[in-house]
């Protein structure tokens, strides 16, 4: 019995250790400063959050190539974490320390980072993101409960200028949204974005109804202005009205709507919804892939 044991020991020693290893998670608190260049005090905030951001992920053992360095600022969060075998989770704090007598701002963040290869996630860059014309509801729905039901267990990071980063699916998304009452609307806002390089970039676009269902949760996480339940998770900005989200995807009979308020999960066609005074509220969250 003795030997038994001992063996089960060696085993759990042998093939777990290195698993959670691989998945470690630090605590840090982290003083993060800008580039001393006084700008605007929005400007500077950011700077020193990035820069406390990169420490982070540095201290977990991992190199970012020196983008810690001042001259570095101009990069993106989204090419830090997509560099890095390392991320900072959710859930962290930011505490504003402002200007200093040195010049600097100066910002002081605690939490977690995790070192797992996070963002090789088994959904990145595999979900589809070209718009497509289903040739019965039917055929749409299926595909949207197949991912739906796959439950992605979402990496999200808040990147602090309006966009949120999934390293599971490597998409990032617009954290808030907007009321668009057509899917013309939804192509006027999104080139918007791209005509002023919305948060550094110019590849926004609409979401295909697999990329809206990998955010689905399994149950309600974020609150709608009205109390209403969102199954967005609360990372995402909420607000009233948006229980439909609209997707790129649609039917001979027109454009798809993915449900996410209320219950978990759904599509409708433009037209099945409709409030009293007969708007279809739908909300547009635009999204990239990061490359």
């Amino acid at each position: 019995m003795k030997k038994l044991i001992l063996r089960f020991a060696l085993f759990l020693f042998v093939f777990l250790m290195p698993l959670s290893s691989f998945a470690q998670t630090i605590d840090v608190l982290i003083k993060g400063i800008d580039n001393g260049v006084k700008t605007s005090r929005d400007q500077d905030y950011k700077e020193a959050v990035m820069n406390a951001k990169l420490q982070a992920i540095e201290r977990a053992g991992v190199a970012v190539q020196s983008m810690t360095k001042i001259e570095n600022f101009i990069l993106k969060f989204d090419m830090v974490e997509s560099q890095a075998n390392a991320v900072l989770l959710p859930g962290f704090q930011i505490v504003d320390m402002g200007y200093q007598q040195d010049g600097t701002y100066q910002v002081v963040l605690s939490g977690k980072v995790q070192a797992d290869g996070a963002k090789e996630g088994k959904l990145w860059g595999k979900l589809r993101v070209e718009p497509r014309e289903f040739g019965k509801f039917k055929d749409a729905y299926d595909l949207w409960s197949t991912v739906l039901v796959s439950n992605v267990e979402n990496q999200f990071v808040n990147n602090e200028d309006g966009t949120i980063t999934d390293l599971k699916t490597g998409l990032m998304w617009l954290r808030s949204y907007d009321i668009k009452e057509t899917i013309l609307e939804c192509r006027q806002s999104v080139a918007e974005l791209n005509g002023k390089k919305f948060a550094g970039h110019e590849d926004w676009r609409v979401p295909t109804l697999e990329e809206i269902a990998a955010i689905v949760e399994t149950k309600p996480s974020a609150k709608l202005d009205s109390g209403r339940e969102s199954y967005l998770d609360a990372v995402f900005d909420a607000r009233p009205y948006c229980w439909y989200l609209w997707s790129a995807d649609r039917t001979p009979d027109g454009y798809l709507l993915a449900y996410i308020g209320e219950k978990r999960g759904g599509i409708a066609l433009v037209g099945d919804h409709y409030q009293k005074d007969g708007i279809c509220v739908a909300c547009l969250k635009a999204v990239r892939s990061i490359k």
